[in-house]
């Protein structure tokens, strides 16, 4: 009965330490990023990297995040490719045919703008190559202008924009 015991715990610690290593890839801190002696507001540690560390999960909003912006390709180490761009309701429409993912609210892009840093206004260990100097599309239309649309430009961490404009998407599923 103890060789049983013993053999199923041994069983249970090993498909454990499996279970929490598979998928998963560490995200480098990048702390040493931030200006002067300001905190980081998206940490490394707040990541878990999924699918081979193509997507990542935000601990604090339970939101899982394609990593790369949507035309660009994981390389299992960064993003190569090009950025597509969209019109505000192109953009839309693209989030809608990929299934499982969408365009993000305000408040979702919103949450992963590092506020240490600037130039780009994101942590880039976790979503590498993302150009700064460019417009990210959410799915929140502005209230007030019928023809604008809320965004985040990573230069800054702002943002708000004409929906006729072509900028850029990271697309996103789940959340708490």
């Amino acid at each position: 009965m103890k060789t049983i015991r013993t053999s199923v715990r041994w069983t249970l610690s090993i498909g454990a330490a499996l279970l929490a290593t598979s998928g998963t890839a560490d995200i480098p801190s990048a702390a040493n990023a931030c200006v002067s002696d300001l905190v980081e507001t998206t940490p490394s540690s707040d990541f878990t990297a999924l699918e081979g560390g193509a997507v990542v999960r935000h601990e604090t909003t339970g939101l899982e995040w394609r990593r790369c912006t949507e035309g660009m390709s994981w390389t299992g180490t960064g993003c190569t490719g090009s950025a597509t761009t969209w019109t505000w309701q192109g953009a839309l429409q693209h989030a809608e045919a990929v299934s499982g993912w969408r365009l993000p609210n305000i408040n979702e892009l919103l949450s992963i703008v590092e506020e240490c840093r600037v130039n780009p206004a994101v942590n880039q260990h976790v979503f590498p190559n993302t150009p700064a100097s460019f417009f990210f599309w959410s799915a929140s239309p502005s209230v007030g202008l019928s023809g604008g649309a809320w965004g985040v430009t990573f230069s800054t961490g702002f943002g708000g924009y004409s929906k006729s404009a072509n900028d850029r998407v990271r697309l996103v599923r789940g959340g708490h």
